[in-house]
């Protein structure tokens, strides 16, 4: 029979193959769109634009078939579609260029069908008694992996090549896949009713902590979620210090950081007010930012790197434990599917505009409207920090 108590550590481990990807899929894939492409900044944003679209698109399909049944089934569905996702870009090679739409496609679908279960299962897997811990842990994971991942990518890009390296991403990808059919399936939900996202959100909106948390979901899509600021830092990274191996050492040293950072916050988070440090961790991002542009070089360039990875992480941290806290505390059961398919509308659009603010900045081939954009997506994790500390902890 298979053991409820070791799901969470199941969930953290698919979680941490997951970052693993996401090294791979993110600024690694962002350096290959560069040297193989003319226009890498106009691919890239369409690339995103379509991927978040589907994923918006996705996410409505599936969240009426989960409501009640299949999260176990959806999620696996989302395992596979990854691993299918990573094998099209050893096939394709040079040519995923010429194949941005497919590419956008199946890697939105697979993203609504694996993160939508997922949030299900850490909201009611995951007690909110334990969830600081949950999410310290696996955080912790997934900075361990940011330290030492981003070397062994970026050695091996260098060293191999791209595609060479996709193959042992993909075997992680089967190990994934294994450790899905690990969780347990929940029982049907018959008690629930039928997804109805009106009158989910005309109930969900009274609340004001569920607002606002909105909010920061929306703003999260802008700055530090698979975002368009990401993208920006990781260009002017590449363009700076040249090759894959120095990207990766830059990663691996900002995730040491983090990592003690966020392990701090955990033993404190329960103990302490964390408001003037949620004020700090939102304000220094903007600030080195406004520094790197006034004087660009390497050195600011990597303090302001420094600045956005550990005190973004601290506000992503907060963000998911009192996300899937409200979720819980809040959310009644009937209404955690409408709850998900709505944060996962407003977290996507932030993403799609900031990525349209990419796209303009490759079109128009400007830095100063580069540079104006990256100013307006960070002071929104000004606004989004101190949304963040107005949010109640919601610890049982």
């Amino acid at each position: 029979m298979k053991n409820k108590s070791i799901e969470p550590n199941i969930i953290i481990s698919i979680s941490a193959m997951k970052s693993i990807m996401g090294l791979f899929l993110g600024p690694f894939l962002t350096t290959y769109f560069i040297k193989t492409s003319k226009e890498s900044l106009v691919d890239l944003s369409l690339y995103y634009i379509i991927s978040h679209t589907l994923l918006v698109m996705g996410t409505f399909f599936v969240a009426r078939i989960v409501k009640k049944k299949f999260r176990i089934g959806m999620f696996r569905i989302g395992v596979i579609l990854n691993f299918f996702y990573i094998m099209l870009i050893i096939i394709l090679r040079e040519n995923i260029i010429n194949h941005l739409g497919l590419m956008a496609a199946i890697y939105g679908i697979s993203a609504s069908t694996y993160w939508f279960s997922y949030n299900l299962f850490v909201t009611n897997k995951v007690e909110n008694s334990n969830r600081t811990s949950y999410t310290v842990k696996a955080k912790t994971v997934s900075a361990i992996i940011s330290i030492s991942c981003p070397i062994l990518l970026g050695s091996l890009i260098t060293v191999t090549n791209y595609e060479f390296t996709a193959i042992a991403i993909l075997i992680i990808s089967l190990i994934q896949i294994f450790l899905s059919f690990l969780l347990i399936p929940e029982e049907r939900e018959e008690d629930l009713d039928n997804f109805k996202l009106n009158k989910a959100w005309k109930e969900l909106s009274k609340d004001k902590n569920v607002k606002k948390l909105l909010k920061v979901e929306f703003l999260s899509g802008l700055n530090i979620s698979d975002a368009a600021l990401e993208i920006f830092i990781t260009v002017l990274i590449f363009n700076s210090f040249k090759t894959n191996l120095n990207l990766g050492l830059i990663n691996s040293a900002t995730s040491i950081l983090s990592i003690l950072f966020i392990n701090i916050y955990g033993k404190i988070y329960k103990k302490r007010d964390d408001r003037n440090l949620l004020t700090f961790a939102s304000v220094l991002p903007v600030l080195s930012l406004l520094i790197l542009l006034k004087w660009t070089n390497n050195s600011t360039i990597i303090l302001y790197n420094i600045s956005y990875v550990i005190l973004t992480a601290l506000l992503r941290v907060t963000e998911e434990i009192r996300l899937y806290n409200i979720s819980d505390s809040i959310v009644s059961r009937n209404n955690q599917c409408e709850f998900f398919t709505i944060r996962e509308i407003l977290l996507n659009i932030g993403r799609i505009l900031g990525y349209i603010l990419i796209l303009i900045s490759g079109i128009t081939k400007s830095e100063t409207f580069m540079d104006i954009s990256m100013v307006l997506l960070s002071l929104s994790i000004l606004v989004m920090g101190l949304n963040i500390k107005k949010l109640g902890k919601f610890e049982k």
